[in-house]
């Protein structure tokens, strides 16, 4: 070691040197609770509205009007989705419960007017959700994909009175 950094070394530190790196190393060590908040299930959070088109199995389009109500639970790895749609002719009413370990997504869903449920698998990631539910003689794929202030939802059945779903919502604030 030369003199020069030698003598450096033996000077005290200054009180505002210290506490500037007791500070930043602080810093440096404490948890960046905005990134670990954000779990993957943040850009679909919150009240959501719209409206869009279903296609009964018929082949004729209809509008729809739709409301959404998305909450996180167990620190941001579980979504809990109540979606409510009309037109003159069909009503959906889905609820269900997921869950994320990484980018996968399991969970239970239920549509209450036809009385159906059963489990719902996929992949998620960057706001975008791609999966299926399934239940006894149900499938139905599903794709769902958030900025966070617009969602858009596609939800295509595999038998049954519909055909076709495609929402378009815009997230209500307050």
């Amino acid at each position: 070691m030369s003199l020069e950094l030698s003598l450096r070394l033996r000077r005290p530190l200054s009180a505002g040197l210290v506490l500037a790196l007791v500070v930043g190393g602080a810093a440096a060590l404490w948890p960046d609770r905005s990134a670990a908040a954000a779990g993957p299930f943040q850009p679909f959070v919150g009240n959501w509205f719209g409206g869009g088109q279903i296609v009964g199995s018929n082949g004729v389009p209809e509008r729809i009007r739709c409301r959404a109500n998305e909450e996180e639970a167990n620190r941001g790895e579980a979504l809990s989705l109540r979606l409510v749609c009309a037109s003159p002719s069909y009503r959906i009413d889905i609820q269900s419960y997921d869950e994320a370990s990484g980018r996968t997504v399991q969970g239970t869903w239920q549509e209450t007017t036809r009385n159906v449920s059963g489990q719902l698998t996929g992949t998620i990631e960057g706001g975008r959700f791609q999966g299926a539910v399934s239940g006894p003689g149900f499938t139905a794929q599903m794709y769902l994909r958030s900025d966070g202030r617009r969602q858009f939802v596609d939800i295509r059945p595999s038998a049954g009175d519909i055909a076709d779903v495609r929402i378009d919502l815009e997230r209500r604030r307050g």
